[in-house]
Protein backbone atom coordinates (compact mmCIF):
# COMPACT_ATOMS: atom_id res chain seq x y z
CA UNK A 1 0.00 0.00 0.00
CA UNK A 2 1.00 3.47 -0.85
CA UNK A 3 2.55 5.62 2.31
CA UNK A 4 0.69 8.51 4.07
CA UNK A 5 1.58 11.64 1.47
CA UNK A 6 3.72 14.02 4.07
CA UNK A 7 2.90 17.37 4.34
CA UNK A 8 5.58 18.49 1.29
CA UNK A 9 4.36 15.82 -0.75
CA UNK A 10 0.54 17.30 -0.17
CA UNK A 11 2.04 21.22 -0.96
CA UNK A 12 3.54 19.87 -4.19
CA UNK A 13 0.50 18.45 -5.33
CA UNK A 14 -1.66 21.91 -4.78
CA UNK A 15 1.47 23.61 -6.66
CA UNK A 16 1.60 20.86 -9.58
CA UNK A 17 -2.32 21.66 -9.82
CA UNK A 18 -1.74 25.41 -10.06
CA UNK A 19 0.72 25.00 -12.37
CA UNK A 20 -1.27 22.77 -14.92
CA UNK A 21 -3.96 25.11 -14.94
CA UNK A 22 -2.07 28.52 -15.18
CA UNK A 23 0.90 26.99 -17.52
CA UNK A 24 -0.48 23.75 -19.42
CA UNK A 25 -4.32 25.51 -20.23
CA UNK A 26 -7.29 22.96 -20.34
CA UNK A 27 -7.18 19.72 -21.64
CA UNK A 28 -8.72 20.56 -25.07
CA UNK A 29 -6.16 22.80 -25.64
CA UNK A 30 -3.29 20.81 -24.45
CA UNK A 31 -4.69 18.06 -26.26
CA UNK A 32 -3.63 17.10 -29.88
CA UNK A 33 -5.41 14.42 -30.47
CA UNK A 34 -9.15 14.28 -32.33
CA UNK A 35 -12.18 12.53 -31.15
CA UNK A 36 -11.96 8.82 -30.03
CA UNK A 37 -13.91 8.05 -33.06
CA UNK A 38 -12.05 10.12 -35.70
CA UNK A 39 -8.42 8.40 -35.43
CA UNK A 40 -5.81 10.47 -37.07
CA UNK A 41 -2.29 10.91 -37.12
CA UNK A 42 -1.99 12.99 -34.21
CA UNK A 43 -3.22 9.28 -32.02
CA UNK A 44 -0.88 7.13 -30.94
CA UNK A 45 -0.50 4.11 -29.19
CA UNK A 46 -3.74 2.88 -27.26
CA UNK A 47 -6.18 4.07 -29.50
CA UNK A 48 -6.62 4.31 -33.06
CA UNK A 49 -4.04 4.70 -34.13
CA UNK A 50 -2.88 4.27 -31.41
CA UNK A 51 -0.10 2.69 -32.47
CA UNK A 52 3.61 3.43 -31.49
CA UNK A 53 4.62 3.56 -35.52
CA UNK A 54 2.29 6.00 -36.42
CA UNK A 55 3.70 8.72 -33.96
CA UNK A 56 7.10 8.41 -35.57
CA UNK A 57 5.37 8.07 -39.41
CA UNK A 58 4.12 11.59 -39.27
CA UNK A 59 7.36 13.33 -39.84
CA UNK A 60 8.32 10.92 -43.15
CA UNK A 61 4.22 10.21 -44.27
CA UNK A 62 2.74 13.42 -44.51
CA UNK A 63 -0.70 11.82 -45.24
CA UNK A 64 -0.24 8.97 -42.67
CA UNK A 65 -2.05 9.37 -39.46
CA UNK A 66 0.69 0.15 -34.18
CA UNK A 67 -1.79 -11.28 -26.99
CA UNK A 68 -1.72 -12.15 -24.72
CA UNK A 69 1.25 -13.96 -23.54
CA UNK A 70 2.06 -15.34 -20.38
CA UNK A 71 4.88 -13.38 -19.04
CA UNK A 72 7.30 -16.19 -18.72
CA UNK A 73 10.93 -16.97 -20.33
CA UNK A 74 9.21 -19.39 -22.42
CA UNK A 75 9.09 -16.52 -25.23
CA UNK A 76 6.04 -15.32 -24.46
CA UNK A 77 6.45 -12.06 -22.94
CA UNK A 78 8.74 -11.23 -19.83
CA UNK A 79 10.87 -13.33 -17.98
CA UNK A 80 10.10 -15.65 -15.09
CA UNK A 81 11.73 -13.30 -13.06
CA UNK A 82 9.11 -11.25 -11.83
CA UNK A 83 10.93 -9.61 -8.80
CA UNK A 84 13.79 -8.49 -10.63
CA UNK A 85 16.11 -11.17 -10.42
CA UNK A 86 18.71 -11.00 -12.59
CA UNK A 87 22.04 -13.08 -13.27
CA UNK A 88 25.56 -12.56 -13.19
CA UNK A 89 28.48 -13.89 -15.99
CA UNK A 90 28.32 -17.15 -14.40
CA UNK A 91 24.75 -17.73 -13.84
CA UNK A 92 24.17 -17.03 -10.44
CA UNK A 93 20.94 -15.20 -9.14
CA UNK A 94 21.85 -11.97 -7.82
CA UNK A 95 19.24 -8.90 -6.56
CA UNK A 96 18.45 -5.66 -8.75
CA UNK A 97 19.59 -3.90 -5.32
CA UNK A 98 23.12 -4.59 -6.38
CA UNK A 99 23.24 -2.31 -8.79
CA UNK A 100 24.85 0.99 -8.62
CA UNK A 101 22.94 3.84 -7.36
CA UNK A 102 22.13 7.25 -7.65
CA UNK A 103 23.02 6.77 -11.61
CA UNK A 104 22.13 8.73 -14.61
CA UNK A 105 20.29 7.55 -17.37
CA UNK A 106 20.66 9.71 -20.46
CA UNK A 107 16.98 9.91 -22.13
CA UNK A 108 15.69 11.81 -25.55
CA UNK A 109 15.90 14.83 -23.37
CA UNK A 110 18.89 14.61 -21.67
CA UNK A 111 20.59 13.08 -18.47
CA UNK A 112 17.92 12.06 -15.79
CA UNK A 113 19.92 11.56 -12.28
CA UNK A 114 17.91 8.36 -10.59
CA UNK A 115 18.88 8.64 -6.98
CA UNK A 116 17.81 5.15 -5.74
CA UNK A 117 17.08 1.36 -7.35
CA UNK A 118 13.15 2.10 -8.63
CA UNK A 119 10.64 -0.10 -6.89
CA UNK A 120 7.15 2.41 -7.49
CA UNK A 121 7.00 3.19 -10.93
CA UNK A 122 4.18 5.09 -12.84
CA UNK A 123 4.20 4.36 -16.77
CA UNK A 124 2.23 6.84 -19.30
CA UNK A 125 2.79 5.02 -21.93
CA UNK A 126 1.73 1.76 -23.33
CA UNK A 127 4.98 0.75 -24.75
CA UNK A 128 6.71 1.38 -21.37
CA UNK A 129 3.85 -0.07 -19.28
CA UNK A 130 4.82 -3.40 -22.00
CA UNK A 131 8.95 -2.25 -20.63
CA UNK A 132 7.82 -2.11 -16.71
CA UNK A 133 6.06 -5.32 -16.92
CA UNK A 134 8.80 -7.23 -18.86
CA UNK A 135 11.72 -6.05 -16.29
CA UNK A 136 9.16 -7.09 -13.26
CA UNK A 137 8.77 -3.84 -12.29
CA UNK A 138 5.76 -2.87 -9.49
CA UNK A 139 3.31 -0.98 -11.45
CA UNK A 140 1.21 1.70 -9.41
CA UNK A 141 0.02 4.09 -12.31
CA UNK A 142 -1.36 3.92 -15.77
CA UNK A 143 -3.03 5.84 -18.34
CA UNK A 144 -5.79 4.72 -20.72
CA UNK A 145 -6.78 6.04 -24.12
CA UNK A 146 -9.95 7.05 -24.39
CA UNK A 147 -11.19 5.00 -21.71
CA UNK A 148 -11.98 6.70 -18.14
CA UNK A 149 -10.97 4.72 -15.46
CA UNK A 150 -10.20 1.61 -17.68
CA UNK A 151 -8.42 -1.33 -16.61
CA UNK A 152 -4.87 -2.33 -17.97
CA UNK A 153 -5.18 -3.80 -21.38
CA UNK A 154 -5.73 -7.26 -21.27
CA UNK A 155 -2.29 -8.52 -22.98
CA UNK A 156 -0.95 -7.88 -19.64
CA UNK A 157 -3.71 -9.74 -17.52
CA UNK A 158 -1.37 -11.90 -16.36
CA UNK A 159 1.93 -10.07 -15.67
CA UNK A 160 -0.88 -7.19 -14.08
CA UNK A 161 -1.81 -9.90 -11.40
CA UNK A 162 0.97 -9.91 -9.69
CA UNK A 163 2.71 -6.91 -10.83
CA UNK A 164 0.02 -4.09 -10.91
CA UNK A 165 -2.10 -5.15 -7.76
CA UNK A 166 -2.97 -1.70 -6.33
CA UNK A 167 -2.52 -0.09 -9.87
CA UNK A 168 -4.47 3.73 -9.91
CA UNK A 169 -5.51 5.10 -13.60
CA UNK A 170 -3.61 9.08 -13.52
CA UNK A 171 -5.73 10.24 -16.31
CA UNK A 172 -5.80 9.79 -20.33
CA UNK A 173 -2.69 9.14 -22.36
CA UNK A 174 -3.27 12.45 -23.68
CA UNK A 175 -3.64 14.68 -20.51
CA UNK A 176 -2.29 12.57 -17.56
CA UNK A 177 -3.39 13.57 -14.18
CA UNK A 178 -0.28 15.64 -12.52
CA UNK A 179 -2.04 15.55 -8.78
CA UNK A 180 -3.02 11.72 -9.22
CA UNK A 181 0.37 10.74 -10.08
CA UNK A 182 2.16 12.99 -7.15
CA UNK A 183 -0.29 11.29 -4.22
CA UNK A 184 1.24 7.81 -5.88
CA UNK A 185 4.45 9.29 -4.79
CA UNK A 186 6.44 7.02 -7.65
CA UNK A 187 10.31 6.25 -7.53
CA UNK A 188 10.20 6.67 -10.97
CA UNK A 189 8.10 7.58 -13.82
CA UNK A 190 8.23 5.96 -17.70
CA UNK A 191 7.11 7.60 -20.73
CA UNK A 192 7.83 9.23 -24.03
CA UNK A 193 8.52 12.29 -25.94
CA UNK A 194 6.38 11.96 -28.33
CA UNK A 195 3.34 11.82 -25.66
CA UNK A 196 4.60 14.33 -23.02
CA UNK A 197 7.42 16.13 -23.84
CA UNK A 198 5.14 19.21 -22.70
CA UNK A 199 4.80 18.34 -19.08
CA UNK A 200 8.47 17.00 -18.88
CA UNK A 201 9.11 19.47 -16.29
CA UNK A 202 5.91 19.18 -14.41
CA UNK A 203 6.77 15.48 -14.42
CA UNK A 204 10.03 15.48 -13.17
CA UNK A 205 8.92 17.51 -9.73
CA UNK A 206 7.23 14.27 -8.91
CA UNK A 207 10.11 12.10 -9.79
CA UNK A 208 12.47 10.82 -12.17
CA UNK A 209 11.24 11.01 -15.44
CA UNK A 210 12.53 8.86 -18.15
CA UNK A 211 11.32 9.87 -21.59
CA UNK A 212 11.97 6.76 -24.56
CA UNK A 213 12.06 8.10 -27.59
CA UNK A 214 11.33 4.96 -29.28
CA UNK A 215 8.25 4.12 -31.24
CA UNK A 216 7.17 1.19 -33.11
CA UNK A 217 9.68 -0.32 -34.42
CA UNK A 218 11.67 0.64 -31.49
CA UNK A 219 10.61 -0.88 -28.54
CA UNK A 220 13.41 -2.95 -27.91
CA UNK A 221 15.46 -0.13 -27.06
CA UNK A 222 12.58 1.24 -25.07
CA UNK A 223 13.18 -1.78 -22.95
CA UNK A 224 16.96 -1.25 -22.70
CA UNK A 225 16.26 2.20 -21.51
CA UNK A 226 13.46 1.62 -18.38
CA UNK A 227 16.26 -0.99 -17.78
CA UNK A 228 18.91 1.11 -17.22
CA UNK A 229 16.85 3.40 -15.00
CA UNK A 230 15.85 1.08 -12.86
CA UNK A 231 19.22 -1.35 -12.85
CA UNK A 232 17.76 -4.24 -14.59
CA UNK A 233 19.56 -4.46 -17.24
CA UNK A 234 20.56 -8.58 -17.23
CA UNK A 235 16.95 -8.93 -17.19
CA UNK A 236 16.37 -6.71 -20.09
CA UNK A 237 18.48 -8.92 -22.13
CA UNK A 238 17.39 -12.43 -21.19
CA UNK A 239 13.90 -11.37 -22.14
CA UNK A 240 14.44 -9.71 -25.37
CA UNK A 241 17.04 -13.21 -26.14
CA UNK A 242 14.43 -15.54 -25.15
CA UNK A 243 12.18 -13.34 -27.26
CA UNK A 244 14.52 -13.36 -30.51
CA UNK A 245 15.22 -17.17 -30.03
CA UNK A 246 11.17 -17.94 -30.39
CA UNK A 247 11.31 -15.52 -33.40
CA UNK A 248 13.82 -17.77 -34.52
CA UNK A 249 12.60 -20.68 -34.10
CA UNK A 250 8.92 -19.85 -35.52
CA UNK A 251 10.36 -18.25 -38.39
CA UNK A 252 12.53 -21.27 -39.40
CA UNK A 253 9.60 -23.49 -38.56
CA UNK A 254 7.46 -21.76 -41.29
CA UNK A 255 10.28 -22.08 -43.28
CA UNK A 256 10.18 -25.83 -43.39
CA UNK A 257 6.81 -26.40 -43.88
CA UNK A 258 5.91 -23.81 -46.67
CA UNK A 259 9.24 -22.88 -48.17
CA UNK A 260 9.63 -18.71 -48.04
CA UNK A 261 6.33 -17.31 -47.87
CA UNK A 262 5.87 -13.64 -48.24
CA UNK A 263 3.45 -12.21 -45.56
CA UNK A 264 1.26 -9.15 -46.30
CA UNK A 265 0.04 -6.60 -42.67
CA UNK A 266 -3.01 -4.55 -44.04
CA UNK A 267 -5.10 -2.52 -41.88
CA UNK A 268 -8.07 -0.58 -42.13
CA UNK A 269 -8.18 2.85 -40.30
CA UNK A 270 -9.90 5.91 -41.74
CA UNK A 271 -7.84 4.43 -44.82
CA UNK A 272 -5.48 1.07 -45.61
CA UNK A 273 -2.56 0.98 -44.63
CA UNK A 274 0.30 -1.75 -45.56
CA UNK A 275 3.05 -2.16 -42.76
CA UNK A 276 6.68 -1.82 -43.70
CA UNK A 277 9.65 -3.23 -42.45
CA UNK A 278 10.42 -0.76 -39.60
CA UNK A 279 7.07 -0.95 -38.02
CA UNK A 280 6.45 -2.73 -34.87
CA UNK A 281 4.86 -5.95 -36.87
CA UNK A 282 7.40 -5.35 -39.48
CA UNK A 283 10.38 -6.20 -36.82
CA UNK A 284 8.65 -9.27 -35.66
CA UNK A 285 8.01 -10.49 -38.87
CA UNK A 286 11.46 -9.45 -39.77
CA UNK A 287 12.95 -11.03 -36.48
CA UNK A 288 11.58 -14.30 -37.72
CA UNK A 289 13.81 -14.28 -41.16
CA UNK A 290 9.66 -14.10 -42.50
CA UNK A 291 9.77 -12.03 -46.19
CA UNK A 292 7.30 -9.52 -47.36
CA UNK A 293 5.80 -8.54 -51.26
CA UNK A 294 7.18 -5.89 -53.16
CA UNK A 295 4.97 -3.35 -51.71
CA UNK A 296 6.08 -3.69 -48.01
CA UNK A 297 9.92 -3.10 -48.15
CA UNK A 298 10.64 0.36 -47.25
CA UNK A 299 12.80 0.79 -44.69
CA UNK A 300 12.32 4.60 -43.80
CA UNK A 301 8.52 4.53 -43.34
CA UNK A 302 6.53 2.63 -40.98
CA UNK A 303 3.40 2.29 -43.78
CA UNK A 304 2.63 3.22 -47.50
CA UNK A 305 -1.20 4.08 -47.71
CA UNK A 306 -3.52 3.09 -50.48
CA UNK A 307 -6.75 3.24 -51.91
CA UNK A 308 -9.09 0.39 -52.95
CA UNK A 309 -8.36 0.95 -56.22
CA UNK A 310 -4.55 -0.42 -55.69
CA UNK A 311 -5.64 -2.91 -52.80
CA UNK A 312 -3.30 -5.46 -55.61
CA UNK A 313 -0.76 -4.31 -53.68
CA UNK A 314 -1.84 -5.87 -50.51
CA UNK A 315 -1.35 -8.75 -52.36
CA UNK A 316 1.08 -11.21 -50.91
CA UNK A 317 1.41 -15.35 -50.60
CA UNK A 318 -0.53 -14.87 -47.01
CA UNK A 319 -2.30 -11.58 -45.96
CA UNK A 320 -3.01 -10.90 -42.70
CA UNK A 321 -5.35 -7.96 -41.98
CA UNK A 322 -6.65 -6.01 -38.68
CA UNK A 323 -9.28 -3.28 -38.40
CA UNK A 324 -9.02 -0.25 -36.02
CA UNK A 325 -12.03 -0.67 -33.36
CA UNK A 326 -14.19 1.78 -34.29
CA UNK A 327 -17.34 1.65 -36.79
CA UNK A 328 -15.97 3.12 -39.64
CA UNK A 329 -12.96 1.12 -39.75
CA UNK A 330 -14.48 -2.13 -38.96
CA UNK A 331 -16.96 -1.35 -41.99
CA UNK A 332 -14.89 -0.66 -44.36
CA UNK A 333 -12.72 -3.93 -43.76
CA UNK A 334 -16.00 -5.75 -44.27
CA UNK A 335 -16.75 -4.23 -47.28
CA UNK A 336 -13.95 -4.19 -49.18
CA UNK A 337 -13.37 -8.21 -47.85
CA UNK A 338 -16.32 -9.01 -49.37
CA UNK A 339 -15.76 -6.82 -52.23
CA UNK A 340 -14.53 -7.82 -56.10
CA UNK A 341 -11.43 -6.58 -56.06
CA UNK A 342 -9.78 -7.99 -53.15
CA UNK A 343 -11.10 -11.53 -54.02
CA UNK A 344 -9.08 -11.37 -57.38
CA UNK A 345 -6.13 -11.09 -55.14
CA UNK A 346 -3.94 -14.59 -55.15
CA UNK A 347 -3.83 -14.91 -51.51
CA UNK A 348 -7.43 -14.28 -51.32
CA UNK A 349 -7.77 -17.17 -54.11
CA UNK A 350 -6.01 -19.51 -52.29
CA UNK A 351 -7.66 -18.91 -49.05
CA UNK A 352 -4.60 -17.59 -47.20
CA UNK A 353 -6.34 -14.24 -45.91
CA UNK A 354 -6.01 -14.37 -42.01
CA UNK A 355 -8.11 -11.87 -39.56
CA UNK A 356 -6.33 -10.79 -36.87
CA UNK A 357 -6.57 -8.63 -33.23
CA UNK A 358 -5.87 -5.14 -33.63
CA UNK A 359 -4.97 -4.80 -30.15
CA UNK A 360 -1.96 -7.44 -30.42
CA UNK A 361 -0.87 -6.80 -33.50
CA UNK A 362 -0.70 -2.85 -33.68
CA UNK A 363 -1.35 -1.07 -30.00
CA UNK A 364 0.27 -3.91 -28.01
CA UNK A 365 3.84 -2.44 -29.05
CA UNK A 366 6.46 -4.39 -26.83
CA UNK A 367 7.63 -7.61 -26.17
CA UNK A 368 4.00 -9.10 -25.19
CA UNK A 369 2.33 -7.94 -27.93
CA UNK A 370 5.88 -9.79 -30.04
CA UNK A 371 5.20 -12.98 -28.73
CA UNK A 372 1.30 -12.70 -29.40
CA UNK A 373 2.02 -11.99 -32.96
CA UNK A 374 4.50 -14.80 -33.02
CA UNK A 375 1.58 -17.09 -31.14
CA UNK A 376 -0.71 -15.96 -34.37
CA UNK A 377 2.03 -17.23 -36.75
CA UNK A 378 1.92 -20.36 -35.07
CA UNK A 379 -1.43 -20.95 -35.55
CA UNK A 380 -1.86 -19.79 -39.25
CA UNK A 381 1.03 -21.58 -40.33
CA UNK A 382 -0.05 -24.65 -37.66
CA UNK A 383 3.87 -24.95 -36.89
CA UNK A 384 5.33 -25.07 -33.33
CA UNK A 385 8.29 -23.34 -32.58
CA UNK A 386 8.96 -24.15 -29.05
Amino acid sequence: MAQRPSLLRLALVVILGLTLLTACGSDESESETTSPSEPSDEQTADGDGADSDDTDDRAATADASDDASDGTDDGNGGTDETDGETTDDDGDATEPGDAAFPRTVEDALGPVEVPAQPLRVVALDQLLLDSAFALGLEVIGYTTFADPDGPIPEIYAEPAATLATEATWVGDLSSPNLEAIALLQPDLILTSVVRHENIAEQLSQIAPTVMSDSAGGGWKDAIRLAAEATGREAVAEQAIADYEARAAAVGEAIRTGYGDPTISVVRFVDVIRLYQPVSFSGVVLADAGLSRPASQQDTENFISIISIEEIAEADADVIVYTAFDDPRATDAAAEVVAGPLWGQLEAAKAGNVHAVDDERWMTAVGLFGANAILDDLETIFEVDGS
